[in-house]
């Protein structure tokens, strides 16, 4: 069973966001919760100690704090930024985790623009027909989130042998989420006539729940990885 999104706090911790995504500049794109909820995930599920405010350094860099001082904010958004990062953490408790393989605890902050919202962002002027035509498939933005970590903290994530056991199984279950970010095309085919069976119907909801599997599996994998898995020297 997934674990509760306190809904509160997420929308309180988007409009805190929006206060830093109103100072990007303009050759510069806004970081959406999406894409922080998917880093902060991976560092939580990673090889390595790591704290929420590594995810905003990395992702909005070190003077980040600067605009919220501004608005008297830091407090507030430092209380919704942990409350966020707990909650990912209880879903992703090893024991709870082991104890029933099967159930789906993780639940994502993944933006859907359905179509009421896509028709008040239009009537907004917020962005045009060809802008909607580009929005991101559900779950793409968290998915990049949590790749760009793996990325940024590549040194640990890939310590294993790559033809070794865990660094085949580790492969595995990161393309399972990278797979959320392909666009429609060859490799995103591919990929799905490997790992799926032929009557098997996949679309992005079948690809994000199992995204969200293999994230659980991988807060296991660190914690007990295969038996006589290699480092690398």
């Amino acid at each position: 069973m997934s674990q509760e999104i306190d809904h509160d706090n997420a929308e309180r911790l988007a409009a805190l966001l929006n206060i830093l995504a109103a100072a990007v500049e303009d050759d510069e794109d806004a970081v959406p919760i999406d894409t922080l909820d998917g880093y902060m995930t991976a560092l939580i599920c990673g090889p390595a100690d790591a704290s929420p405010l590594q995810a905003m350094d990395a992702l909005f860099g070190e003077d980040w704090p600067a605009v919220l001082e501004e608005r008297e904010a830091v407090d507030e958004f430092m209380e919704v930024l942990h409350e966020r990062w707990n909650e990912i953490a209880e879903a992703l408790d090893p024991e709870a985790l082991m104890e029933n393989a099967d159930a789906l605890r993780l639940s994502p902050l993944i933006t859907e623009f359905d179509e009421a919202t896509r028709a008040s962002l239009l009537s907004q002027g917020v962005l045009t027909a060809d802008q909607l035509d580009e929005l991101p498939a559900p779950g793409v933005m968290w998915a990049e989130g949590f790749m760009q970590a793996v990325d940024d903290f590549e040194e640990s994530w890939y310590a294993h042998d790559a033809e070794g056991e865990a660094g085949q199984m580790l492969d595995s279950l990161l393309m399972a989420i990278a797979a959320v970010a392909m666009p429609a095309g060859e490799q995103r085919e591919a990929y799905i006539n490997e790992a799926y069976e032929p009557e098997d119907e996949v679309d992005q909801d079948v690809l994000v729940d199992d995204a969200l599997y293999a994230a659980q599996d991988l807060r296991l994998f660190w914690l007990q990885p295969p038996a006589g898995a290699q480092l690398n020297s």
